[in-house]
């Protein structure tokens, strides 16, 4: 399946998604539930099997992966930073922004994206890179609770317990270890199957158009920053560590991924604008539907 003809069949699923919640059949509160299974059973199914399967003969040079991740989400984080300067915001607002810039969508999104135009050689870069993901929500987390003298344990104990993060170690301790799965296997496979569409019907439901009308023009900037800005910043990353091919195609397609759903997460538990900051996921999730294709055509 193409490039083109991939992304287009995952905004189908999306539409989809949308579609149903339209005629009633599902609620956007369906979406929690659907979440909740995609992020505790089929991604850590989908990681680990993938994982276990894969070629990890240059696995020193894969481990870089995930710094390309985090320092394009640092860099930005801060040019959002740059531009509440310029509006003026307070603290509160500030960080309402800077959470959306700084995390991208590398796994809830952009696993289905980069299996459908790499294939599992792509998603295992993609795992790598999402991982930098991870712990950038850890590092804003426990930023976000010092300065707000929130309890950091609370922070740790859910990313020591975070499901995929287990997926990930597993995957790789299983692969060198050459241990046998036997008939959990097949299961892993037939729960890995049930990723993407429960990912992409779940996020057709999140679309929601009231956080978006007060907030058009922070909302823009940040999704100027993830969709534009970021991939071009992690190409560059990439270059500088010497990357070439599909780690570098997957390395700019992950950076390409609108504002991740775990900002909304930090926004709430942090009382931050979390209005502000879930119209920066709804912009750059719709823009997304435009730009990845376009990223997709030049990779």
């Amino acid at each position: 399946m193409g490039s083109i003809e991939t992304v287009f069949s995952i905004i189908i699923l999306v539409i989809t998604g949308y579609v149903l919640k339209s005629l009633g059949v599902l609620r956007e509160g369906d979406a929690t539930p659907l979440n909740r299974v995609v992020i505790n059973v089929a991604i850590p199914s989908l990681i680990f099997t993938s994982l276990y399967r894969a070629d990890l003969a240059g696995i020193s040079h894969l481990l870089l992966i995930p710094a390309v991740c985090i320092l394009t989400g640092f860099i930005s984080g801060a040019m959002a930073f740059t531009w509440t300067r310029y509006r003026g915001m307070d603290s509160r607002t500030a960080w309402s922004l800077v959470i959306p810039a700084a995390m991208m969508n590398s796994g809830f999104l952009g696993y289905p994206v980069t299996l459908g135009i790499f294939g599992s050689e792509g998603l295992v870069r993609a795992i790598f890179y999402d991982t930098g993901t991870t712990i950038l929500f850890t590092l804003l987390g426990l930023s976000l609770a010092i300065s707000s003298g929130a309890p950091r344990k609370t922070v740790l104990r859910r990313t020591i317990l975070f499901p995929p993060l287990w997926a990930f170690l597993l995957g790789i301790t299983f692969n060198l270890l050459g241990i046998p799965l036997g008939l959990g296997g097949t299961v892993l496979g037939y729960l890995s199957g049930a990723a993407v569409p429960l990912i992409m019907i779940s996020l057709g439901l999140t679309i929601n158009f009231r956080f978006f009308r007060d907030s058009i023009t922070d909302a823009a900037a940040v999704s100027s920053i993830r969709l534009v800005l970021s991939p071009l910043i992690a190409a560059l990353l990439a270059c500088a560590l010497a990357f070439r091919g599909i780690e570098m195609s997957v390395i700019i397609l992950e950076a390409s991924m609108p504002s991740a759903m775990l900002a909304a997460v930090l926004a709430i538990e942090n009382e931050l604008d979390v209005g502000l900051t879930s119209a920066c996921i709804f912009m750059s999730t719709s823009l997304a539907l435009v730009s990845i294709p376009l990223w997709a055509m030049v990779l």
